[in-house]
Formats: structure tokens, C-alpha cells, sequence
């Protein structure tokens, strides 16, 4: 075997090596700027919005006339501002009112998607679609959908609604 064939092994080996090499920093670079890279953090938050607004909203549509103290207390939990300020103020009348409905209401999120989302000043608006399903002592389940504006705003305890208004239906 003449020297270049036995050397030809060697140069293959090493023009792969320094293929690798140059591939996997390539990939490195790309990976660490994608890192650094804002949208991709935005993209988070926004992940983050949709899934919270869903899950209080959610939350929000959801009553069983049987524990009403205790579904004003989890919406407490998962609102902020004026809204919550609004459900805290709920009266002993009222309550009364929705316990001997005997009504029981489920929320269930169709379809949501965040429409403005400033993490700055960390607010957000979403639009959400809600089918509530309601039954009442045995009764058939009588289900209506509905479509509404949520505002959210960042806290020290994560997102939570600020604002919980319905769009009626057939409005442009």
C-alpha cells in the first residue's frame, strides 16, 4: 500500500472530526441565541396568560349552589382589582339567593386566545369561549355558550383576572 492510501483513512477520519466540530458549534451558537432571544421569553408569557385566563376563567363560571361560600372563596383566589373588590362585596342575600337556587353551573373553555399581552406593565386581554352547563335537582343539564373579554394582570401571586365581562352574542 503506497503511503497516500495508508494516509487517506487518517484525513477522512480527521475532515469528520472537523465537520463535527464545526456543526456542533454552529448548533451551539444558534441554540444560545435562540436562548437570548426576547420573543422566544414573550412566547412563554403568553403560554403562561393563556393557560392561567383559561384555567380562572374556568374557575369563574363554576358555582355548586351547595358550597356558594366556598366558590366565592376560590374565585377570591384567582381575581385582582375591581373584580375581586366586586365578588368580596358579595352579600349575605345574594348567597342566600344562590344556595336555594340549588343550581349547580360548570364552566368548560371551549376555544381562547390572548389578544394583547404587555409584559411591561403586565396586563393582558383575552378573548374566551365558555360553554356553562347548568342542572338542578336531577334536571336535565341545560348547557348555553357564551363569549367573553378577560383582563388579566401580573401580581405577586401570579396572573389573575382583573376583569370578567361577557360579549353578547351577535355583535360585531
Amino acid at each position: 500500500m503506497t503511503p497516500a492510501r495508508r494516509r487517506w483513512p487518517l484525513v477522512a477520519a480527521v475532515a469528520v472530526l472537523v465537520a463535527a466540530l464545526g456543526f456542533a458549534g454552529w448548533a451551539g451558537y444558534g441554540w444560545w441565541r435562540a436562548s437570548q432571544d426576547g420573543s422566544v421569553s414573550y412566547a412563554k408569557t403568553r403560554d403562561e396568560v393563556l393557560e392561567t385566563g383559561r384555567s380562572h376563567v374556568r374557575l369563574l363560571t363554576t358555582l355548586d349552589a351547595s358550597d356558594v361560600d366556598g366558590g366565592i372563596r376560590d374565585w377570591l383566589t384567582v381575581t385582582t382589582g375591581g373584580l375581586r373588590d366586586e365578588l368580596s362585596a358579595t352579600d349575605e342575600e345574594t348567597r342566600k339567593t344562590l344556595r336555594d337556587g340549588g343550581t349547580v353551573a360548570t364552566g368548560r373553555i371551549l376555544d381562547a386566545a390572548v389578544s394583547e399581552l404587555d409584559t411591561r406593565t403586565g396586563t393582558a386581554t383575552m378573548l374566551v369561549s365558555v360553554e356553562i352547563e347548568t342542572s338542578k335537582d336531577g334536571q336535565p343539564v341545560n348547557a348555553k355558550r357564551n363569549r367573553f373579554v378577560a383582563g388579566l394582570e401580573r401580581t405577586e401571586d401570579g396572573w389573575l383576572l382583573s376583569a370578567l365581562d361577557q360579549v353578547p352574542l351577535g355583535t360585531s
